[in-house]
């Protein structure tokens, strides 16, 4: 980057090189030899420094600076030529190329030269503007002092996350080494039931001709775990569970559902089972 007049500014190849490459042949490899290492050396500095100022401006938290703004100020970077400083797109030409109006694409180049991004060089009624690139380094230190200033930050809060010990609460109750304890299971014993009994059922529905009041299958039911025995506090669940439900696969599932506080006495009953 060029620092003059308070600001940096992108380099582009030197008036005395360009006079020089009108008089050499268009293919760069017949070129000499010290004039074409300048030549890939400025253009390396040119690429760098392209990046560098989009950097910049992706930073600027300044109100002026909208998304659309930005989006504008980047397609204004890669109209820059390298070779001939040029960097004058019509503001149509930007409307179309990033398909919004063309009365905002007006507005936002108001906006970025009023947040000192850009100098706008104006040619005339029937001429394009010519566009000048620019930061300034009052303000690109302070967005350099910030992006520092939060990576510290963020670094200071890891630090303190690390070192705080840990909720022994939110541990595993089991290890993965643990085995996991299955189920028996008789295929060839199916549990027998009367297929007229379900016949004119509806799901999640009251069949026309049942009485509304009609006992449920847990009336009469004693709980085998009255809901004033569950704990409530996962220190004394984890003991609990490891007591009541055998299925270590299944003790997850109580956690997540006493941490949802939808354990039911109906619920344990199934996760026993």
């Amino acid at each position: 980057m060029l620092d003059h007049d308070d600001c940096y500014w992108l380099p582009v190849l030197p008036a005395e090189i360009r006079l020089q490459m009108e008089k050499l042949p268009p293919n760069k490899q017949d070129w000499p030899v010290e004039l074409k290492k300048e030549y890939d050396r400025l253009r390396s500095d040119f690429v760098r420094a392209k990046a560098e100022f989009t950097t910049w401006f992706r930073k600027d938290r300044d109100s002026r600076m909208n998304r659309t703004c930005k989006l504008i100020l980047v397609y204004l970077v890669d109209c820059l030529n390298f070779e001939t400083g040029r960097c004058d797109p019509s503001q149509q030409a930007i409307a179309d190329e990033l398909s919004i109006g063309l009365s905002t694409v007006e507005r936002c180049i108001r906006r970025i030269a009023d947040a000192r991004w850009i100098e706008v060089v104006r040619r005339g009624k029937t001429t394009t503007n010519f566009y000048r690139l620019r930061a300034p380094k009052a303000k690109v230190n302070a967005l350099l002092d910030n992006a520092a200033d939060l990576k510290e930050r963020r670094l200071e809060a890891r630090k303190i996350r690390m070192s705080m010990p840990s909720d022994p609460s939110k541990v595993r109750d089991h290890f993965d080494r643990d085995p996991a304890k299955v189920k028996g299971h008789d295929p060839s014993k199916v549990r027998d039931h009367e297929p007229s009994e379900m016949m004119g059922k509806h799901m999640n529905r009251t069949p026309e001709g049942e009485h509304l009041n009609k006992g449920t299958c847990f009336e009469g039911s004693e709980d085998t775990y009255p809901r004033e025995s569950i704990p409530v506090h996962e220190a004394h669940f984890g003991d609990w569970v490891r007591r009541n439900i055998p299925d270590v696969t299944r003790h997850r599932e109580a956690f997540r559902l006493l941490r949802e506080r939808k354990m039911t006495p109906e619920i344990l009953r199934r996760l026993a089972a």
